[in-house]
């Protein structure tokens, strides 16, 4: 499965740890970015099963608009440091984390994502 992981930088690979063990066994091939800007282009380029956006403030709510914008049927992870609920709502993420996110948070998220993913896809 590709997962894309818009995540602030110095970030990326704790979170990138974080996705594999919460996944394992299961391969995730995961695409690291920084901001919405260097993943949009990416996503005319492959499909992603899921987008994992983990950036606090404004700064992830610009991004999750804009890739709702962009890939509206892809399930996105929002992990925030805020309570962007109602905004998670208003941009149809499918699950809304706010820090600090336990592992089994993570996992639970994460697993009901790639679950709704894969029902949609089988439709």
């Amino acid at each position: 499965m590709n997962v894309a992981l818009c995540a602030a930088f110095l970030e990326e690979d704790v979170w990138e740890s974080r996705l594999l063990a919460a996944v394992f066994p299961q391969r995730l091939e995961i695409t690291e970015c920084n901001s919405a800007r260097t993943l949009l282009p990416l996503l005319d380029l492959k499909p992603f099963s899921l987008l994992v956006v983990v950036l606090n403030g404004v700064a992830g709510l610009e991004a999750v608009r804009q890739l709702r914008q962009k890939v509206p049927d892809v399930p996105i992870l929002w992990i925030s440091d805020e309570d962007y609920s109602l905004f998670g709502y208003q941009y149809r993420v499918t699950h809304f984390l706010r820090r600090p996110v336990s592992d089994m948070e993570l996992r639970e998220a994460i697993t009901g994502c790639l679950q709704l993913r894969k029902e949609e896809m089988q439709k």
